[in-house]
């Protein structure tokens, strides 16, 4: 059996387990759930756990808390580990009325389900009240506006005047995709709607589900249990790569005998370890001892030299690196039938295209000959062109057999260049959830980049910026690829100095990798050290800017579903633009009414400082928002400008932050 390599440091140091399951049901009725649930340890987190159990918290997961339930543990300790595994009995019970009993969830209880991580709180990275108040100053994180800071640095909150309830129409179906499937809290996200309401107000053994706004950029915030003005429910770890938005879910529950108005929340928060930084993770674990740019310029090489091929078409070579023999064994093979091909070039391009049993094409790649070049360990793959469907199940049929272990690749289309297509995207996804690691030698800026998911969506990502691409938050930057005027390049400069005063220096911009807006918003980024990136687009109509840390490539057939790359963006911000920005728009606004994003505020930045160019969508909305045609919040949220300051202001008004 191949050893599980356990990795769980965050990319902020947060020494965590893996994702508790549940190993064994114990007993459950009505009332209650009881359960064994297994966590995996990487050794650094067993080491913590044999010298300071007494510092290592569960911590739920968020979207079982988000259904009312309460998960509490027993403490951990090294008598419990198994190995790597520790294992824990657990109590799950349903706390908040109005949310679903255990009888309608207990279903789901079963063994395989997650039920949140164990979390080491290191107590040499605790804040003191001095170093919060300084976190803030330096905008290193944003708490909520309500925030009191006391003087042994814990801090008390107060929710958002919100309470969450859930849809009338979620039925079991629901509540499994909820708690089984990926997109699970995307889906509660749907279905579980805030409604303002003057105070929060919690009778005796009652509880609500609430809100806060929150953006941690290098610390993470440890709720604290038992305060007297309401206790939450052990989701108590705040992730800071997640807990970045204004709808951060707070569950709060009364266990006195009397009425709570307006409940509190005491958190302690926590700081990269001080003087244990060898221990942070600065990059994905590896699978395999990473090729070198000499290693991949040395294939590519081998791989253009002409040799006999019996395919006219096109040579979609490739090298199989087998791990004993090293990169100077690797075998390189190249595609087409055993004797020439017959068929002419115009038969060719019509039948290449066709994979099934009638083409004319037969279909032989390079892919199919590497079996015959791996031995008994996993090879890694060296590839011309990213493969096609083909060579795509060639590639899986060697992996599932475990005999393949990375993919590099120097061109993304031999038709269409650097871009990719949308099966090619759901082919990364598929290496992806295979575990197979994808690096791409860029052909557009010769930076060796790792394909890694955020959010769902698939980036390739420079090696150097991987922490911080998975770290920073993202403002999506839309705007037309004319040139901007002198004083437009100005204002332009100052917004981006606003936005890193403001939120600090873990941000990055996305733009659509085109000139004029983009190209100078990608350059300023560069300029202030933060994260650039671009999702471009095969079109005729604009320059490519390729000097980015992360970036995406779609041919232009995929131009819409382009746009749900730029979902992994906090915030919209809107320059001057033409008919493309509009477009843009238009998706953003249905996207924050269909509840696929966060209602967050919709920047419509006049660049060129007219006062004019967005007046006419401000009275289109009012008019759509009369008749009905749209939600009377909207206004609320799209706010025209060309002063930098207001877009700060506006922030932090509208999140409530400190």
């Amino acid at each position: 059996m191949t050893k599980i390599i356990r990795d769980t440091r965050s990319y902020r140091g947060m020494l965590q387990s893996d994702d508790g399951r549940i190993v064994r049901v114990l007993s459950h009725d009505d009332q209650q759930i009881t359960f064994q649930s297994a966590f995996g340890l990487s050794q650094h987190m067993i080491q913590r756990l044999k010298s300071h159990p007494e510092h290592i918290v569960f911590s739920e997961r968020s979207r079982i808390a988000r259904l009312g339930v309460q998960i509490t543990c027993e403490p951990p300790a090294v008598d419990h580990l198994d190995g790597d595994l520790l294992v824990l009995t657990q109590t799950a019970a349903a706390v908040i009325p109005g949310y679903p009993g255990l009888a309608q969830l207990s279903p789901f209880f079963d063994p395989g389900l997650p039920v949140g991580r164990l979390v080491y709180c290191d107590p040499d990275a605790l804040l003191s009240s001095e170093e919060v108040l300084s976190a803030i100053e330096r905008a290193d994180l944003k708490l909520p506006a309500s925030t009191a800071i006391s003087s042994d640095g814990s801090i008390v909150i107060a929710p958002h005047r919100v309470v969450c309830n859930l849809r009338d129409d979620i039925d079991n179906e629901t509540f499994g995709r909820i708690l089984l499937r990926d997109d699970g809290r995307e889906m509660l996200n749907r279905y579980q709607v805030p409604a303002s309401v003057p105070h929060l107000i919690l009778p005796p053994g009652q509880g609500v589900i609430t809100t806060c706004s929150m953006y941690l950029n290098e610390h993470y915030v440890v709720l604290q249990s038992g305060f007297s003005l309401g206790r939450n429910l052990p989701a108590t770890v705040l992730d800071p790569i997640k807990t970045r938005g204004i709808r951060i879910y707070l569950e709060i529950i009364n266990g006195t005998r009397h009425t709570i108005v307006n409940p509190l929340i005491s958190a302690r928060i926590y700081g990269a370890p001080r003087g244990k930084t060898g221990e942070r993770r600065k990059s994905a674990p590896r699978n395999h001892e990473r090729l070198t740019l000499a290693d991949l310029k040395l294939l590519q090489r081998r791989l253009r030299v002409k040799r006999k091929c019996t395919c006219h078409f096109i040579d979609r070579s490739v090298a199989v690196i087998d791990p004993a023999g090293g990169i100077q064994a690797a075998r390189v093979f190249t595609n087409g039938p055993p004797k020439g091909c017959e068929v002419s070039q115009a038969q060719c391009a019509a039948a290449r295209n066709d994979f099934s049993a009638r083409s004319r094409c037969p279909h032989r790649y390079a892919t199919a000959q590497m079996p015959a070049a791996i031995t008994r360990d996993p090879a890694v793959l060296v590839l011309k062109y990213f493969p096609n469907l083909v060579e795509h199940r060639d590639i899986i049929n060697q992996v599932v057999e475990d005999k393949i272990k990375a993919i590099y690749f120097f061109e993304a289309s031999c038709e269409h260049g650097p871009f990719l297509s949308q099966e090619d995207h759901s082919r990364l996804q598929e290496y992806h959830a295979f575990g197979i690691e994808v690096y791409w030698l860029c052909s557009l800026n010769q930076r060796l980049m790792i394909h890694t998911m955020r959010d769902g969506k698939g980036y390739f990502v420079a090696l150097e910026r991987l922490a911080d691409f998975h770290k920073s938050m993202l403002f999506a930057f839309y705007g037309s690829t004319l040139p901007l005027s002198d004083s437009a390049m100005a204002r332009l400069g100052r917004l981006m100095d606003a936005l890193v005063a403001f939120w600090g220096s873990s941000i990055g911009i996305v733009t659509g990798g085109g000139s004029g807006v983009m190209e100078a918003a990608n350059a300023m980024a560069r300029q202030r050290g933060i994260l650039s990136g671009a999702n471009f687009l095969d079109i005729t109509d604009q320059a490519m800017n390729p000097d980015v840390d992360f970036c995406q490539i779609f041919q232009a057939t995929c131009r819409h579903s382009r746009q749900k790359w730029f979902e992994i963006a906090s915030f919209p911000i809107f320059n001057v633009g033409g008919l493309g920005s509009l477009e843009e728009l238009g998706i953003t606004l249905c996207n924050m009414k269909l509840a696929i994003m966060e209602r967050v505020p919709i920047i419509l930045f006049d660049t060129e400082g007219q006062r004019e160019f967005w007046a006419g969508m401000r009275q289109q909305i009012a008019t759509m928002v009369r008749f009905g045609r749209a939600p009377a919040w909207i206004e609320e949220y799209v706010v025209i400008t060309d002063d930098p300051d207001q877009v700060t202001e506006v922030y932090r008004k509208q999140l409530q932050l400190f």
